[in-house]
């Protein structure tokens, strides 16, 4: 198990989408078991920004405390347990069994198993944060309609049908070939088959994953479900709303390059944009912006329409863009001074207070180049040769202007 966490956490792809949907949604639920996902995020946004987020229900956990498999010997698709006999009461929890422990069972195995390495009182002050802030779904999923739904899901798609029938003619889904009576087959959505796997086991496995989501989904009143480019097919088919990466991210990296703004879920994977920074942005009042557009669009809004959008919508200057910096500043300042002179710092302010009253921040586009800025930002300075120094000469020696004038009261002022 291990390794699916090592495997994240070397993945750029998996940076890059955890800061989109950082950035997209207002809140980011994702479903966990065994609270597995918890060291990854903690290696990845670092112990203060994961606690703030967390903290802020930003990302809350949706835990589950069952799981499926499909049975041979006609038990077919089916929920299981495990928990450890009578004769291993002493043995230490382990991430496999902690699937099925209480929830705070479980967020104590992930802390003990996984790194970093908690002192006692940061595990304490964790397993009160998480448990703060994890939600418990799937109490109420029925096992029987859950296997009646994927054996109609299966058997309502003409391919899947047809795949299944090719060795299994004859036989009900519950009685597939290519596995013996006294086995079962576990799904995991980050594991690869192994050759001798069974296709028609495994489909018939992915489609009742699917199926687990939208009850999880439907559990907490998710308005759009996610997965990675490989997964969820059939919720799409079904008509269900796919949010990042399938289609907002993918959307968000095309607007970002048309905008001439460097990916920024690239940036966060390269470490070129610390979590710090991240957070930041997505607290912008430009940011909240952009993510209420962003989920104004349709519910079957597909990448290219999404950039279609913004394109006809923001594409074109905005008046606000249109007037140089400088004028614009000089008609505030003049407008209010009249009333009551104002400088320095409290002009920039005030610029700022009157701006937002006479162009109010409601284009998507304002996140966009804030978003561009902090990017500039974040760049490491590049090397620059010092600037020379004086080279010792008499500053008191009459200028070569032909001023008579002492260099340093004529040019070498």
């Amino acid at each position: 198990m291990a390794s699916v966490s090592d495997a994240m956490l070397a993945s750029k792809d998996q940076w890059a989408t955890l800061a989109n949907y950082i950035l997209l949604y207002d809140q980011v639920i994702i479903p966990t078991g065994n609270f597995q996902v918890i060291p990854v995020l903690r290696h990845m946004l670092g112990e203060d920004i994961f606690d703030e987020l967390v903290r802020n229900n930003i990302i809350v956990f949706a835990r589950y405390d069952k799981w499926f498999t499909y049975g041979g010997g006609g038990a077919g698709l089916s929920f299981f347990e495990v928990f450890q006999g009578p004769k291993r009461n002493n043995e230490k929890s382990n991430l496999a069994h902690s699937y099925f422990q209480p929830m705070d069972e479980a967020i104590n195995a992930a802390l003990e198993l996984t790194t970093p390495i908690s002192s006692a009182n940061r595990k304490q002050e964790l397993t009160k944060l998480l448990l703060g802030n994890s939600v418990p779904v799937g109490q109420d999923l029925d096992p029987i309609k859950f296997r009646d739904e994927t054996y109609q899901d299966v058997m309502g798609s003409p391919y899947l049908r047809d795949f299944l029938s090719l060795r299994n003619r004859g036989r009900s889904l519950d009685n597939l070939r290519g596995i013996k009576n006294n086995q079962m087959r576990v799904y995991s959505p980050h594991a690869i088959p192994e050759a001798n796997e069974s296709k028609e086991i495994w489909s018939l496995l992915r489609v009742g994953f699917e199926n687990f989501v939208l009850n999880i989904g439907a559990d907490i009143g998710a308005n759009e479900i996610t997965g990675d480019g490989s997964t969820l097919a059939l919720l799409k088919a079904k008509g269900q709303r796919i949010g990042s990466p399938i289609e907002g991210s993918e959307a968000l990296t095309k607007i970002q390059e048309i905008c001439g703004i460097p990916d920024i879920g690239k940036a966060f994977a390269s470490k070129e944009f610390s979590p710090e920074q991240l957070l930041d942005l997505r607290e912008s009042k430009h940011s909240q912006v952009f993510r209420d557009w962003f989920a104004s669009g349709s519910d079957t809004e597909k990448s290219e329409e999404i950039v279609q959008r913004y394109v006809e919508t923001i594409g074109e200057p905005s008046v606000i863009d249109k007037i140089p910096a400088k004028i614009l500043r000089f008609a505030v300042t003049t407008g209010i001074g009249a009333i009551q002179p104002i400088a320095g710092g409290a002009a920039t302010a005030l610029d700022s207070f009157v701006l937002s009253k006479w162009f109010p921040s409601k284009s998507p586009r304002l996140f966009l180049k804030q978003a561009k800025s902090m990017q500039v930002k974040s760049q490491p300075k590049k090397l620059t040769a010092a600037a020379p120094k004086i080279s010792g000469r008499d500053r008191n020696r009459p200028c070569s202007c032909g001023s008579q004038k002492k260099f340093k009261k004529c040019c070498g002022k």
